[in-house]
């Protein structure tokens, strides 16, 4: 067997050498000491405080931690919509990339008074149309493709984040609409007396595990200063809404929506809260030309309420909901005012 030599000497003795001509460098020689830096007896000739001068600290600061901090920093976060990572931050919505929210189809004026649409709208101005049973409905964007895909990934797919990124932006609209309500009495501001949603079957929660529509109504209610109240339920469940006709819409939400249990007490709480805020706090209806127009009589002024939903289509499930709160102000011998916020116009 042939033997070959072994250079484990040189190899142990390579740091060290290397290590002592880097002490003398520095102007120390630590060689007889074992060569181990900061052994008792070192010794720093005269030129070790000259050599410690002439280093750039601010640079070598920068060449240790710049590395160290690219380690450690956390890489940048991903939308939440499209996946990319997130470079300028949105004021308001961090989660969303700006690319994602310079496509947002807001919609920042509306062609049709009752039903909010940005567009003209057959469904408000056809001929024979029955009355609506809601003052009007305000939408925060147009229901484009893009917005579909959301909603979808939010209610379908799990990512209940973007709930949050849908939420702000329906208390944001729920804002605009109490200012434009305020601009319609001249008070300047207008108070809800309470805020509801459409609710959801027992099959589509235990399916989601939530509603999405009480989702948005909690953020509407926080950011008017309005209670969040439960006046409906969903007697049955039925299938999507989405491609069926105004007809078949109608003919399927018969008999679907009930007034909530203890929904006069509700109520009733309404109008004590009212009470005891001061009637000089609340504008009585975008219908009154004069704040006195009740006389004295501040009790019949008519309860307003405002509905909640994700998306407005021809407008007929807001519409049933909005009956069955008439029907259920009435019980209170109390008129109604219901206004209707969705989340989209389609």
């Amino acid at each position: 067997m042939m033997n070959i030599p072994c250079n484990c000497a040189k190899t142990k003795r390579a740091p060290r050498e290397r290590k002592r001509v880097w002490n003398q460098a520095k102007g120390r020689d630590l060689s007889g000491y074992g060569g181990e830096p900061g052994y008792p007896g070192e010794i720093v000739n005269e030129t070790t405080t000259a050599n410690y001068a002439m280093i750039d600290w601010s640079n070598a600061k920068e060449a240790v931690l710049s590395p160290l901090h690219n380690l450690l920093a956390p890489p940048g976060l991903p939308c939440l919509t499209c996946g990319k990572t997130i470079s300028d931050k949105v004021t308001g919505y961090p989660e969303i990339c700006s690319s994602c929210y310079a496509s947002i189809p807001w919609i920042t004026s509306v062609r049709c008074d009752i039903c909010g649409r940005p567009v003209g709208c057959p469904d408000c101005s056809r001929a024979g149309k029955e009355d609506r049973r809601f003052v009007l409905n305000r939408s925060v964007v147009s229901y484009n493709g893009m917005m579909r895909e959301w909603l979808a990934q939010y209610k379908f797919r799990g990512n209940e984040a973007l709930g949050s990124v849908l939420a702000r932006m329906t208390g944001a609209a729920a804002k605009r609409l109490a200012k434009e309500l305020g601009e319609r009495t001249g008070t300047g501001r207008f108070y809800f007396d309470a805020v509801t949603y459409v609710p959801v079957s027992t099959d589509r929660m235990m399916e989601r595990g939530f509603n999405q529509a009480r989702n948005l109504a909690l953020e509407a209610a926080n950011v008017l200063g309005a209670p969040l109240m439960e006046l409906l339920i969903r007697s049955k469940h039925t299938e999507k809404q989405s491609f069926k006709s105004r007809w078949q819409r109608l003919r399927d939400l018969n008999g679907v929506f009930l007034p909530a249990t203890d929904v006069e007490g509700l109520l009733y709480a309404v109008l004590s809260r009212r009470t005891s805020r001061g009637r000089g706090k609340f504008p009585l209806s975008i219908f009154a030309s004069d704040k006195n127009e009740f006389g004295n009589a501040y009790s019949y002024a008519p309860i307003k309420l405002l509905l909640i939903d994700d998306v407005y289509t021809t407008g007929s499930t807001v519409d049933t909901c909005a009956a069955i709160l008439h029907e259920t102000c009435a019980l209170l011998g109390r008129p109604a005012e219901i206004y209707s916020l969705t989340w989209a116009r389609s």
